[in-house]
C-alpha cells in the first residue's frame, strides 16, 4: 500500500489517537490495580487523554473536508477516527463510572479487563502505525479479535461474580454497568480490527 507524502497528516493523526487509546488503558490498568492515588487520580488523567483524542478527531475531520483527493476511502478515514475515538470514550466512560459509583477498583476482574483492553491498544497502535505492511496489520487484527474472545469469557465470569457476590443491589448495580463498560472497550478494540482489515483488503 503506497501513499503520498501530502497524506502524512492522516496517518499521523490515527498514530496519535492510537498512541492515546494506549494511554488510556495502560492508565486504566493502573487505576484498577489499586494503590495511594486513587481512582480520581487515574480518571483524571484519562479524561486529559479523551479531550485530546477527541481534538484529533476533529482535526482529521476537518482535513477530510479540505482535501479532495484522500489516500484511502473517506469513510475508511472517518470510521477509523471513529473507532479508536470510541476506544479511548469507553476507557473514559469506565473510569468515570468507577469514580462516581465510589466503588473505586472493587470491581470483579477489573484489572484482568483492563489489561485486555490494554493489549489490544497495544495491538492497535503497532498496526496503525504500519499500515504499509498489509501482512502485519492483518496479523495484529487477528490477536485483537482473539483479545476481544478472550474479554467476552472474562465478561461472563465477571457478571457471574457480580451477582454471586451477595452484596448489596446497588452494588450490583454498579459493578453490572462497569463490567459491561469493560466488555464494550473490547468490543470496541475488535471494530477497529475490523475497520483495518477493510482498508488493507481494499488497498492490496
Amino acid at each position: 500500500m503506497l501513499f503520498k507524502n501530502n497524506h502524512k497528516i492522516f496517518f499521523d493523526l490515527f498514530g496519535a489517537m492510537a498512541a492515546g487509546a494506549a494511554e488510556a488503558a495502560l492508565t486504566l490498568e493502573e487505576m484498577f490495580k489499586g494503590d495511594s492515588k486513587g481512582p480520581a487520580h487515574y480518571a483524571e488523567q484519562i479524561k486529559a487523554i479523551e479531550h485530546r483524542c477527541d481534538a484529533h478527531m476533529h482535526d482529521l475531520v476537518r482535513t477530510l473536508h479540505k482535501t479532495f483527493i484522500t489516500p484511502i476511502d473517506r469513510e475508511d478515514i472517518h470510521d477509523l477516527g471513529a473507532a479508536l475515538d470510541d476506544v479511548v470514550d469507553l476507557i473514559d466512560a469506565t473510569a468515570s463510572r468507577a469514580v462516581l459509583f465510589k466503588v473505586g477498583n472493587d470491581i470483579p476482574d477489573g484489572a484482568q479487563f483492563a489489561r485486555i483492553i490494554h493489549k489490544q491498544a497495544e495491538e492497535i497502535r503497532q498496526a496503525v502505525g504500519n499500515l504499509k505492511d498489509g501482512a502485519a496489520v492483518m496479523e495484529r487484527c487477528r490477536r485483537i479479535n482473539d483479545l476481544e474472545k478472550e474479554g467476552d469469557k472474562l465478561y461472563r465470569e465477571a457478571m457471574a461474580r457480580v451477582f454471586e457476590s451477595g452484596r448489596d443491589p446497588i452494588y450490583v448495580i454498579k459493578a453490572k454497568e462497569i463490567v459491561e463498560t469493560l466488555e464494550g472497550a473490547t468490543d470496541a478494540g475488535e471494530y477497529v480490527a475490523i475497520v483495518l482489515e477493510r482498508i488493507i483488503l481494499k488497498n492490496q
